[in-house]
């Protein structure tokens, strides 16, 4: 009879000739029978030295009741080709880069419209409870401000908010990946409490066939299984995205002379708690302005002069460009060391830098890593610098 192999990402069990179900006896039997086949001191073919490793290999996993059991795990939730070391997992952490067992995968579509270029992507965000709301809701925020500008982006944008709203808890196979590498990953260490709590969150997204390695787990841990786990409200989550046009229609119905809070009040109120957007103003000297769409908190403003050598710094060392005033924001590009840029903003701590880029584009770089004046030559077509070229020493 012809066994089949539908979760054996490294082949162990096929190159055994086992069932997933075989005992020791079993998978010892087979071992042995096929290290004489294929023992390089009774078979001199090309193939026998690399399929007698294989097969020591594969056995040295099967043997053993622990290493079968997390061979057996990683195979449900890994292929061949992203299959980790399974001897050296590594926890994933929350966004603040914390231990946390209460983590889930969520995968948010962000459209942001320019006209007649339309920025589209799709990206999964590992969170904790408290860090879905704020980042659901700060995706929601962008695309019901930003995701509008332009036809193509009208059409992207709305099957975006339907994307996020009915997919908040869709991430079935993800989430069961996230959580089966968290269990193993802490039961190595021998943090056997998050061990526990990452496997019995798997079991929500589990197969029956999955549940009874989970089982295996929990019984391996040796830990009291009934334990109170809080919750991920998926449904605050997915009615959390219809706050900003709940506010929208209000605005709407409100008669224009009503006022509610000042706008200093409004400012003061979002600046406490980091979660004010602008779409920051560049003016030049000129007369010229010029908006970017990125999300940050409140800039200093400084004038943006492309015909003058001043507010032209060099970065000391390389480093990446963000979107936002804040190592949680997107990376824009990295800048080599010495690359020249130009300061137009700054924020009121003093902390982050606004630069203009040589193609014209806003970012954020940490102040300290900036030098007063040029340091790499300013290419011709840059526009950080309009002049007349400045003569290099």
């Amino acid at each position: 009879m012809t066994t089949q192999y539908t979760t054996d990402a490294l082949g162990y069990y096929q190159i055994l000739g086992v069932p997933f179900d075989a005992d020791e006896n079993r998978i010892k039997q087979n071992y042995r029978e096929r290290a004489k086949l294929w023992h390089p001191d009774h078979n001199s073919g090309p193939e026998a030295t690399e399929k007698f490793q294989k097969l020591s290999v594969a056995y040295d996993i099967l043997k053993e009741q622990d290493s079968r059991l997390f061979y057996d795990l990683l195979t449900q939730v890994y292929t061949a080709k992203d299959f980790p070391d399974m001897f050296a997992l590594k926890a994933y952490s929350d966004r603040s880069g914390q231990e946390n067992p209460y983590l889930r995968v969520f995968s948010l579509r962000r459209v942001v419209g320019k006209i007649v270029k339309t920025t589209d992507e799709k990206k999964d965000a590992i969170c904790n409870a408290k860090e879905a709301v704020s980042l659901i809701f700060q995706t929601s925020l962008q695309n019901w401000l930003l995701g509008w500008w332009g036809w193509p982006a009208f059409a992207k944008n709305i099957q975006a908010i339907k994307d996020n709203f009915s997919g908040i808890n869709q991430n079935r196979q993800r989430n069961l990946t996230l959580l089966v590498h968290n269990a193993l990953a802490y039961a190595q260490e021998n943090k056997k409490d998050k061990a526990l709590y990452s496997a019995l969150q798997a079991m929500d997204y589990a197969n029956s066939y999955q549940r009874g390695l989970l089982q295996k787990l929990i019984y391996f841990l040796g830990e009291n299984p009934q334990v109170s786990l809080p919750k991920f409200n998926f449904n605050r989550l997915k009615y959390i995205q219809l706050v900003i046009p709940a506010l929208i229609l209000f605005g709407a119905l409100v008669p224009t002379t009503a006022k509610f809070v000042t706008e200093s009040e409004l400012l003061n109120y979002f600046a406490a708690r980091k979660e004010i957007i602008y779409n920051q103003e560049v003016r030049f000297n000129d007369g010229r302005e010029t908006f970017d769409d990125m999300m940050v908190s409140k800039v200093l403003n400084i004038p943006a002069d492309t015909s003058s050598l001043s507010n032209l710094y060099h970065l000391k060392n390389a480093a990446k460009i963000m979107y936002g005033p804040s190592d949680e924001f997107d990376v824009i590009t990295e800048l080599r060391g010495q690359t020249t840029v130009r300061l137009t903003g700054k924020t009121p701590d003093d902390i982050w830098a606004r630069i203009m880029l040589d193609n014209g584009e806003m970012g954020f770089v940490r102040l300290n890593n900036l030098s007063n004046g040029i340091g790499r030559d300013i290419p011709v077509d840059s526009k950080i610098y309009t002049g007349p070229r400045p003569i290099m020493q």
